[in-house]
Parts: structure tokens; C-alpha cells; sequence
């Protein structure tokens, strides 16, 4: 009831709109109608008066009336001279992690977004602390100043290194990809209301993959049942926040908020490349293991790491990233057991749940996570 009552403030007409008496008697057997059907529609006789009903209805049903493509269209034209723009966007998450990942159980991390617009080049830069990442049409550079290491990749496919987060490298980008959904009717039931000065478009979506295995579950936010509300200026059309909640429990726990957007920025060095990072050239992939099962696989990979078995694991890691990331930890440990593969989520992972006896005595179990080259080689693209 009460959302129907901000509906109907926001709704309210500027002039006196006289509804006929055709309209009159259509409007009371809808009513009638309805009244049988369901119950929930008792406060409209109540409520308010069959004049105002009618003038609402006519709101809602001429295609003139306030709809969410509308809401966003005029916030996007509101944005087309829009050139620097810093936003500070804070995600439930873990400071080393990549920046698709979130966890409802995390503390929020402070993400530094850039982005300056010259003659249709975006350049960009994400800032968390412990991993970075920046780019334009052509290059994408991200690293993890901890290791000493990053990747650069000849590639203009942002959302493949930055998730759901590349979707705020600019709040004209995020208006689009919620108009372009909206417009498609992709997984997404919108709304719109007015609170004061505020327009506020709210988007309630479903997980997207294959949950029968809840693993992936939650762990990115397009992997999770989201409500998404963007708060939009009514006089300037621009947007002034946004927060996506995760329904997780029964219960809506905000995992990502827009806590601050300057127009204005005049950061002009935010491609700037740290010079002491060694950077990876991603050309291509490994070759991966072939003629195994996910199982078999995995086993051999795990039982790799005893001694280091440069023969098999520089078939399904990039070398550099396994000697940074992984060899201290792994080298000299033992496998206990592999269980049996499950896929889960929306990606063309599969994963392998395994147990395995670290050099320092520690177990560590965990689902490694394996892809198909496309030349049919498993590699690892995570769960170590």
C-alpha cells in the first residue's frame, strides 16, 4: 500500500484533469471487477476520489506518462557533455581480490573510480588499495602492487577484467546498461518514485547462471538476486547515488554504494603505469591439459605442486603468475583427496572440490577452478 501511495503523489497531475462519465462507469466495473479478485485493491475506493483514479490512470496508461526509460533517458542526455569524473564506490569485498568478486559477509573496500572523456577516448582507472587497474579503447593494464606484478591485455573488453563494476566507469555508462535491460525487458522489473528532489529507479533482478550447485552463489553481482536504486536529481537530471543490495537470507544487505560523484574532476594522469610493476604481456592462453576429466585434471595439477612440476604447470598457469602468486605457498604440498566436479554460477568455470596438505602441516580445502581452452586444454582460473 504504501508504494502504491508514492506512486500516486508522484503521479499527481499539475492541473485538474475532469474524468467523464464513460470514464466514470469504466472505472467503477474495473473496480467491481478487481474488488472480487482482490482484495488488496480495497484502499483505491477508500482512498481517494474516482476523479483522482481516473487521472491517475490516465498517467499510467498514456504513453506520455513517467516510465523508467524515460527516467533514464533524460538522465543520460543530462550527462552527454560530461567529461572527468571521479566517483568513490564502495563493495563488499577483499582488497586483493578481482574486481567481479563480493561477499556479504566482507567489510566494504573503498574503490577510486576515474575517467576522463577526450574526442570519444574513455580513459579510466579503478584504485582499491591493494589491486589497480586502468585502461582505454585499446589497453587494459591491471596489477597487485604486493607481488610486483601485473597483466596487460590488447583489449577494450572491460567488464571481462572489472565485472559488474565496469558498468560505473562512468555514470553515463551506468544509465545505458540499465536502459538498454530495460528496453530489452532483460531480468529486470523497474520502478520509478519521487521523494522530494529525488527520482529514485529502483531494478529488482534475478541471479543469472545455473544454481542447482549454490557455490557461485552470492559471489558476484551479477551471480546474485540484486535491488538496485539509482537516485537521480529532478531539476538537473543527474545522478547523485546508487547502491545494489544483495537479497541474501531473506534480507537485503547493501553490498556496493555510490558514496560520492564529482562532475568536475581534474585528475588528467589517471593512466599513469607504477614503473616498478613487471607486467605479464597476456597474448595468449596456456595450452592447458588435454584428454583428462575435470577430476583428472585437477588431481595432476594439485600433485604438481610437491615439486614443482614445471612440465605440467606452465601447461595451465602463466609462469610468471604462478611464480609470484603461488609457489611460495604451494611448492612441497601434498594432495589428500579431489572430489567430484559441479558446475555453478554463469561463467564456463568447472570446479573441483580437493583437499590438500600444505608444507607448514595446514589443510587447505577449496574448489579449484578450471576453463577449457578453445582448444580443448584445461587451465586453472582460480580456488587457490
Amino acid at each position: 500500500m504504501d508504494d502504491y501511495k508514492d506512486i500516486i503523489d508522484f503521479l499527481k497531475p499539475r492541473r485538474d484533469i475532469k474524468a467523464s462519465e464513460e470514464l466514470h462507469n469504466k472505472v467503477r466495473k474495473a473496480f467491481e471487477k478487481n474488488r472480487r479478485q482482490k482484495k488488496a485493491a480495497r484502499w483505491l475506493l477508500g482512498g481517494i476520489s474516482l476523479g483522482a483514479v481516473a487521472a491517475v490512470l490516465l498517467l499510467v496508461l498514456i504513453p506520455s506518462g513517467l516510465s523508467a526509460k524515460e527516467v533514464l533517458s533524460e538522465a543520460i542526455n543530462a550527462l552527454v557533455n560530461t567529461e572527468n569524473v571521479e566517483m568513490v564506490v564502495d563493495i563488499r569485498t577483499r582488497p586483493v581480490e578481482n574486481f567481479r568478486y563480493i561477499n556479504v559477509d566482507d567489510d566494504f573496500i573503498s574503490h577510486h573510480v576515474y575517467t576522463v572523456s577526450t574526442d570519444s577516448l574513455l580513459c579510466w582507472r579503478v584504485d582499491k588499495g591493494e589491486r589497480t587497474a586502468v585502461g582505454n579503447s585499446k589497453n587494459i593494464y591491471t596489477w597487485i602492487p604486493s607481488l610486483n606484478l601485473g597483466w596487460h591485455i590488447n583489449d577494450d573488453d572491460n567488464e571481462n577484467i572489472l565485472g559488474y563494476l565496469a558498468n560505473f566507469l562512468t555514470p553515463r555508462k551506468i544509465l545505458e546498461e540499465e536502459l538498454e535491460n530495460c528496453q530489452n525487458n532483460k531480468n529486470g522489473e523497474y520502478k520509478v518514485e519521487k521523494k522530494g528532489k529525488d527520482i529514485i529507479l529502483t531494478v529488482h533482478s534475478s541471479p543469472q547462471g545455473n544454481f542447482d550447485n549454490p557455490y557461485m552463489l552470492n559471489s558476484s553481482i551479477a551471480e546474485s538476486e540484486t535491488i538496485r536504486r539509482y537516485v537521480i536529481d529532478s531539476d538537473s537530471k543527474r545522478l547523485k547515488s546508487a547502491t545494489v543490495n544483495v537479497i541474501a537470507d531473506n534480507r537485503e544487505i547493501e553490498v556496493l554504494k555510490v558514496s560520492s560523484i564529482d562532475y568536475d574532476s581534474q585528475r588528467k594522469d589517471i593512466c599513469k603505469i607504477i614503473p616498478d610493476i613487471r607486467f605479464v604481456e597476456l597474448v595468449k592462453q596456456p595450452d592447458g591439459l588435454t584428454s583428462l576429466s575435470a577430476e583428472e585434471a585437477a588431481s595432476t595439477i594439485l600433485n604438481a605442486f610437491a615439486d614443482w612440476n614445471d612440465s605440467i604447470l606452465t601447461k595451465v598457469f602463466i609462469p610468471e603468475v604462478s611464480e609470484a602468486a603461488y609457489r611460495e605457498r604451494f611448492q612441497g604440498s601434498t594432495l589428500i583427496s579431489v572430489g567430484r566436479s559441479f558446475k555453478s554460477g554463469n561463467n564456463n568455470s568447472t570446479f573441483v572440490p580437493y583437499s590438500l596438505k600444505l608444507k607448514d602441516g595446514t589443510t587447505q580445502r577449496h574448489n579449484i577452478a578450471l576453463q577449457k581452452t578453445e582448444y580443448g586444454g584445461w587451465i586453472v582460473v582460480g580456488g587457490l
